[in-house]
């Protein structure tokens, strides 16, 4: 009986070292995540910052001809990329799409845009989108860039022809980087099949 309760009283004990060492691990993660965030993303002034990405070699001449591809420059550096998933609404007045960086494997591109109500139903040209959400990661950080919620990102539909389901565009406007600066990004374009 005397061993039970030790062995009871040691599992206990055991039990709450593990909860408060978790607690603390919690905690100490909790901080650090404050103290990394200076200032709120809204109140930080748009500044260029033209060495935000460096260059990638493989894309200072990105094919804009191949369907699935995707490109931008910010400052002087080219960007380019594959577009390995598309997924558009039934309706088909939003879509997402995105895919990796050529540069490197763990970054890459992803677009949610919205239309108008009448949407991808027929062939068009120079279609805008009503709102659009850029978003570059790397998947071992948060995000690379991200374009803010209340500011304008220009994307527009040049060409969508119904019967081949294929989209071309450019697009421009800022991503944010986690200090909340802004880069410019200009020259986008994008060659992509919708389902």
């Amino acid at each position: 009986m005397n061993h039970m309760v030790k062995k009871y009283g040691l599992s206990c004990c055991s039990a709450l070292l593990l909860l408060i060492l978790l607690n603390i691990s919690c905690q100490k993660e909790l901080y650090f995540d404050r103290e990394v965030t200076t200032l709120p993303v809204d109140s930080i002034t748009p500044v260029n910052d033209p060495g935000a990405l460096p260059a990638c070699a493989s894309c200072l001449q990105p094919n804009s001809i191949d369907t699935y591809t995707w490109s931008f420059k910010t400052g002087n550096a080219q960007l380019c990329g594959r577009v390995d998933t598309a997924i558009i609404s039934l309706e088909r007045n939003s879509f997402t799409f995105f895919g990796p960086s050529s540069c490197s494997k763990d970054t890459g591109l992803i677009f949610t845009v919205y239309l108008d109500p009448t949407g991808l139903k027929r062939d068009t040209s120079n279609l805008k989108a009503a709102y659009a959400s850029f978003f570059y990661y790397n998947t071992g950080a948060p995000y690379v860039l991200l374009s803010k919620t209340g500011q304008s990102f220009n994307f527009t539909i040049s060409s969508y022809v119904h019967a081949t389901k294929i989209a071309t565009g450019v697009f421009s406007g800022y991503g944010y980087r986690q200090n909340g600066r802004a880069v410019e990004i200009s020259s986008g374009k994008f060659k992509i099949k919708l389902p």
